[in-house]
């Protein structure tokens, strides 16, 4: 059994579970187990057989017994009685968007019996009604769901935020993951790949070349002078299948080559070959893309950097040109700082000193907080009064990190304070402009109201980028990769104004958003935007996402002269609007 498939059980679970009576924290627990399985690198149910599922942060003897269980018979009594006692309907009508617990027991009540199959098919057909438990907005989202069913275009389908689209706009077959999952599959399978051997392991394919989304792991496993392929492709094709990977090894003619799906069930391809020049020109061919193979022998090909390819071959860079851009891309360590990030003030996990410290560990010379804004009740959103405390906290934290400094050759550091600030449905801000002033950065995100027209979330835009107190615009679309579309949002127009504000906009390297994509990056960087690239932390290895959204911001042709991180602290507050 896959680990995506121990994972649904335990989301099913815990669905259930929050439809009933039953204590939050014990459905919690449930849902805690299902993403930890559901981006576990291992397999547990290797794990398991093993004994070892315990050595899982968070996972205790109660989890074990249910997977062992799971294992078994295909299910464990728990989920059993939760099957019982939660009808389906009832179940499916909460996994509709925007459709949570309390919503859907009205509209189950009013249902009275209806199957949601029925339901969904007399929405989509104009026969259901609104009425006792039936809003407009439970209407609207069971007749999108007939219209999903249909594989009509009104409808979108959540679960392919982010896919790439052919061209007819229809997104390209996955399954698709995001490139936090395919890193923690790259460092397992790299493990396995490396046990006893003199080799590397070399990586292609869409994770080189920055992709926002991979289908799988394309890999080249290069044997030390002195190695048997024939032996090393065994050991490899043994340690693989040993951790629960459906290997399939083939061989003939010399070459070598290992096909499996993970765990997680992430399909990886992987080439056994000698160090020689053959296996270099066979990395260039692997990164691709696969029209990269009319290109590779050019004269440059060499130069370019992977992020660049798509953009080589779709016509959009000259090869000369994307190689003398190589050159110049934005990288990790060209950033000096974070301009969006979170403290246990607000919904972070960590305090604003651990957040510094963390920082700092990381080469960085500053670390901007900036909580969520009023009126953002669910994650704890600061007011005008509660600013002005945390505010008198950075400046303790601050004094503690300049004594570290002077007395124990701590590399200078120092905290900003900033905010994440709510962006309301009509465009007014959360914090008044009084408190924003008295802040380094402010940051305006959209987390309310994402739904309205593309008219309505444009005029609020509109509103904000003409605040001379916002800085930035962050994950301008409000995208969540595989799990949440974006609004409605004309991106072309933020730009513009952005441009005509001079309002920065971010990337935000969370890979769960990846937010502005590399596609509208290119376009501000083109209208002359400046761009921001932060990991949105809410705890310290949070800071280790930056990667990937460098990496986003090199596909869209990022040098550091773009990006306002890599600015010295002073020119950056100096380049702020409201000091001009």
């Amino acid at each position: 059994m896959r680990n995506d498939e121990i994972a649904d059980a335990f989301a099913e679970l815990a669905d259930r579970l929050a439809l009933t009576d039953e204590k939050p924290f014990r459905y919690m627990a449930y849902r805690k187990a299902d993403s930890t399985f559901r981006e576990l690198g291992q397999s547990v149910a290797v794990l398991s057989r093993e004994g070892r599922l315990r050595e899982i942060d968070g996972i205790g003897p109660a989890i074990e017994e249910k997977v062992q269980q799971l294992l078994e018979t295909g299910s464990f009594p728990a989920l059993d009685r939760a099957r019982e006692q939660v009808d389906d309907t009832l179940l499916a009508l909460t996994r509709l968007p925007g459709i949570g617990p309390a919503t859907a027991h009205k509209v189950f009540a009013a249902a009275d019996g209806e199957g949601f199959d029925s339901l969904v098919e007399r929405a989509g057909t104009g026969q259901l009604a609104t009425g006792a438990g039936i809003t407009k907005k439970v209407l609207a989202a069971l007749a999108d769901e007939h219209e999903r069913r249909r594989g009509g275009g009104a409808s979108v389908d959540p679960s392919l935020s982010g896919v790439p689209r052919d061209e007819h706009g229809e997104p390209l077959p996955g399954p698709w993951f995001r490139r936090d999952q395919a890193q923690t599959q790259l460092a397992a399978v790299i493990t396995l790949l490396l046990q006893g051997d003199d080799a590397r392991v070399e990586v292609g394919g869409e994770y080189a070349r920055g992709c926002e989304l991979v289908s799988g792991l394309e890999l080249q496993l290069v044997a030390g002078d002195s190695e048997d392929l024939a032996g090393i492709h065994e050991r490899a094709a043994s340690a693989l299948n040993d951790q629960g990977h459906d290997v399939v090894a083939t061989s003939g003619d010399g070459e070598f080559e290992l096909a499996c799906v993970s765990p997680n069930g992430m399909p990886i391809h992987v080439d056994v070959r000698a160090a020689d020049e053959r296996s270099a020109h066979a990395l260039q061919l692997l990164i691709g893309p696969p029209a990269w193979s009319t290109l590779v022998d050019e004269p440059r090909a060499g130069e370019v950097a992977p992020e660049l390819r798509e953009r080589v071959v779709a016509g959009e860079l000259p090869l000369a040109a994307a190689a003398d851009l190589s050159r110049e891309l934005v990288r990790v360590e060209d950033l000096r700082g974070d301009l969006h990030g979170h403290s246990d003030w607000s919904d972070g996990r960590a305090t604003i000193l651990e957040m510094a410290h963390a920082a700092r560990a990381r080469g960085d010379a500053w670390y901007l907080v900036s909580d969520h804004s009023a009126p953002y009740a669910m994650v704890g959103g600061l007011d005008e009064a509660r600013l002005l405390a945390q505010a008198d906290e950075i400046a303790r934290v601050n004094e503690q990190l300049q004594r570290e400094h002077e007395h124990d050759g701590a590399p200078a550091f120092r905290v900003l304070h900033g905010s994440e600030v709510e962006i309301l449905g009509d465009g007014s801000l959360g914090l008044p402009d009084s408190a924003l002033q008295r802040l380094d950065w402010v940051v305006a995100s959209i987390h309310v109201a994402q739904k309205q027209s593309a008219d309505a979330i444009l005029q609020r835009m509109q509103r904000v980028v003409s605040n001379p107190l916002v800085d930035a615009i962050g994950h301008p679309t409000s995208r969540r990769l595989l799990r949440r579309e974006r609004t409605a949002l004309d991106v072309d127009a933020l730009i513009a104004m952005a441009h005509e504000h001079d309002v920065v906009l971010e990337v935000n390297a969370n890979p769960d958003r990846l937010d502005l994509d590399s596609t509208h990056a290119a376009r501000a960087l083109a209208a002359g935007v400046r761009l921001t690239i932060n990991c949105d932390a809410h705890r310290p290895d949070n800071l280790d996402l930056r990667i990937h959204g460098v990496q986003v911001a090199r596909r869209a042709g990022a040098r550091a002269r773009d990006v306002v991180n890599c600015l010295p602290l002073e020119e950056l507050l100096g380049s702020r609007r409201r000091d001009r």
